[in-house]
């Protein structure tokens, strides 16, 4: 066996399929967690592959028309293979994968703006000003939260530099939702 055979191996049952189940069910950036989104996603995708595994190969176990009901590597690899394209392709679908765009325009597909209570997109212009003020809006979120921590500390220029970026961040984002206001009435 190759070194390049175990890395593959190691890849297939203790990582990829549970990390694209992961892109699949959370497709945002950022949607986990805010500054530590990859570290939870590596770590999330590691965990559900090792159960995936497992399960998968529970259910070749219980198919097998073997005797003693073992299973081979090559049903396990496919199976596993096959479950990574199957969520690869859901959480491409669903735009957890931007960098698509890079291999071909045509692959380039965006998250769905998350849903606003009462804001209908009639236009896919609308539709993706809307997405943008509403992405923008949620980084000022994080970002008002990330100030709001640090302006905790002792110095005092720091805090009153983080209060100035809270300040800006809280006009900026009711610039965006005054802007989100045209759109629906525009509507």
């Amino acid at each position: 066996m190759s070194l390049l055979q175990i890395l593959a191996g190691l890849a297939v049952v203790f990582f990829l399929p549970g990390y694209t189940l992961v892109c699949l069910l959370f497709p945002r950036k950022g949607e986990l967690d805010p500054e530590y989104d990859i570290v939870y996603r590596t770590a999330l995708g590691m965990g559900l592959s090792i159960v995936i595994s497992i399960f998968v190969g529970f259910a070749l176990n219980a198919i097998s028309t073997e005797e003693q009901g073992y299973v081979t590597a090559g049903p396990l690899w496919a199976s596993l293979l096959s479950l990574t394209a199957v969520f690869f392709v859901g959480g491409w679908f669903l735009g957890a994968y931007p960098w698509m765009g890079l291999v071909h325009p045509r692959l380039y597909r965006s998250t769905r703006p998350r849903k606003v209570a009462g804001l209908r997109l009639v236009s896919p212009v609308k539709g993706r000003e809307v997405e943008r003020l509403l992405v923008e809006r949620d980084e000022l979120i994080r970002d008002i939260e990330k100030y709001a921590s640090r302006a905790s500390t002792s110095n005092p220029n720091k805090q009153l530099y983080y209060r100035k970026r809270v300040e800006q961040a809280k006009a900026r984002i009711e610039q965006l939702n005054e802007q989100l206001e045209r759109l629906e009435e525009e509507r």
